[in-house]
């Protein structure tokens, strides 16, 4: 009996995802900003940005654990993600988020997100490292007042966020989160019949935010042979918050919208007739 998906295709369980519900808890620094650049150059058809020149990343310390059964080991379990996202829509539907570029810190966090649900997450080296105020100069507090981001790809840097924060500083613009879109785009071999195109939608549920420290950030992204941040430019932070978070991926999270008439991509040969 094959079991599960891909990765590779169910020869068993250990070596094959699960449809299986899981738990996310930890925290994410949001920061939005507005860029020269048109975001719309990376998002496939029929979607539409809200604000073509504004993105936000979202950077997570995170840890996961089946919603019903025993955690799974620390290195199984614990681990960094980042996000370049925008909020968009096919034309008459609701905003959501669509992650443009993502990242994660182990292997195990991306493979069902690329197969089933169409996330282009990619293996980084991501260091997260907080700092904590010392107001009297001897014992420092537990409120978070820097936390600093460093992304790199096999050497190259991909991004550097600096983000100072202050319980004092007021509240910007929080952005609405009403689930994910994400397009899945897979060609058919020679003879295979049609690519599969299709937009989904993607529901976590039981989610949450606390503890919200808002501040300030700088933002630097930079390039590498598979990535091309450098076209979006230096940006301009417009908000930045330091909160804790948690959902719930269920098992069976994504749904079609819509199957996709054919668009074009780039994939290097023209298939063969």
């Amino acid at each position: 009996m094959l079991i599960g998906a891909d990765q590779p295709f169910g020869i068993s369980r250990k070596l094959s995802y699960q449809m299986h519900a899981d738990r996310y808890t930890g925290r994410v620094l949001y920061v939005t900003f507005k860029t020269a650049a048109d975001l719309s150059q990376w998002l496939p058809p029929p979607l539409q940005l809200d604000d073509p020149h504004e993105g936000f990343l979202k950077l997570y310390e995170l840890k996961r654990r089946p919603e019903d059964g025993e955690p799974y080991p620390p290195a199984f379990s614990q681990y960094y993600e980042a996000c370049i996202a925008v909020l968009a829509a096919p034309p008459g539907e609701l905003l959501r988020h669509y992650n443009l570029f993502m990242w994660v810190s182990h292997d195990w966090a991306l493979y069902k997100a690329r197969a089933a649900f169409g996330w282009p997450k990619k293996i980084a080296n991501i260091a997260m490292t907080a700092a904590t105020r010392d107001t009297a100069g001897t014992k420092p507090s537990q409120e978070t007042s820097e936390f600093n981001v460093d992304i790199d790809r096999y050497g190259y840097p991909l991004m550097r966020v600096r983000a100072q924060l202050d319980r004092a500083a007021p509240a910007g613009q929080k952005k609405p989160f009403n689930g994910f879109y994400t397009i899945r785009h897979i060609p058919s071999p020679i003879d295979g019949g049609e690519d599969i195109r299709e937009l989904l939608v993607i529901e976590t549920r039981d989610g949450w935010f606390s503890d919200e420290v808002w501040g300030d950030a700088t933002v630097e992204f930079g390039a590498a042979p598979d990535e091309e941040l450098d076209l979006l430019g230096p940006v301009r932070v417009t908000d930045c918050v330091l909160r804790n978070t948690g959902w719930v991926l269920p098992a069976w999270p994504a749904r079609r919208l819509m199957t996709l008439a054919p668009f074009a991509a780039d994939l290097g040969a023209t298939k063969p007739c």
